[in-house]
């Protein structure tokens, strides 16, 4: 008879700069952690669809509907 014994987990994720993730990596390995790396998109690339750029620039140009009762805005739509 033998025993399999399984050593608890825990997932974190971190947010890192970019500059400091090599030393937070190299520190990890030497502490027996596995390390998965996912990069985030930085917001800046995110690209609004064209119906809302169309909204953001009616909303500059003034093309906007006052709403003074929000029941009846909602109803509305």
């Amino acid at each position: 008879m033998f025993e399999v014994k399984f050593n608890a987990m825990t997932t974190l994720t971190i947010h890192i700069p970019d500059s400091k993730a090599d030393f937070i990596k190299q520190l990890l390995k030497e502490l027996d952690v596995k390390v998965e790396t996912k990069k985030e998109s930085k917001k800046a690339e995110r690209k609004p669809n064209a119906e809302t750029i169309k909204a953001m620039e009616d909303a500059k140009r003034g093309k906007t509907m006052p709403i003074t009762n929000i029941k009846a805005f909602f109803e509305s739509i």
